[in-house]
């Protein structure tokens, strides 16, 4: 999957399951995808200030990042240094079956 495949897709997906987070300025929608292994989740966050993703292994938060912009990067290095719990390709998937 391309860059503008997975942004469709993961914007799809939070206009369809976005919650609020106690007020109705800030939206959160995240997506999880289990493996024999564990864990992989991202999560984001969107408010009047800007949108923020935050990616989980095993429920613990390993990164935060802002904006699109800064997306792709992380998501990258996400895939390599956790590639035991996190396929692109399946978790976008899964992501997009949901929509």
């Amino acid at each position: 999957m391309d860059r503008q495949q997975i942004k469709q897709i993961f914007e799809d997906f939070f206009q369809k399951y976005k919650k609020t987070e106690g007020d109705d300025n800030t939206y959160t929608a995240f997506w999880s995808d289990r493996s024999s292994n564990g864990s992989a989740e991202i999560a984001m966050v969107r408010c009047p200030a800007d949108t923020t993703f935050k990616f989980f292994v095993n429920g613990k938060k390993v990164n935060e990042v802002k904006e699109w912009e800064s997306f792709f990067p992380a998501l990258k290095n996400f895939a390599a240094d956790h590639s035991d719990v996190f396929d692109k390709e399946h978790f976008f998937a899964g992501m997009q079956e949901m929509i």
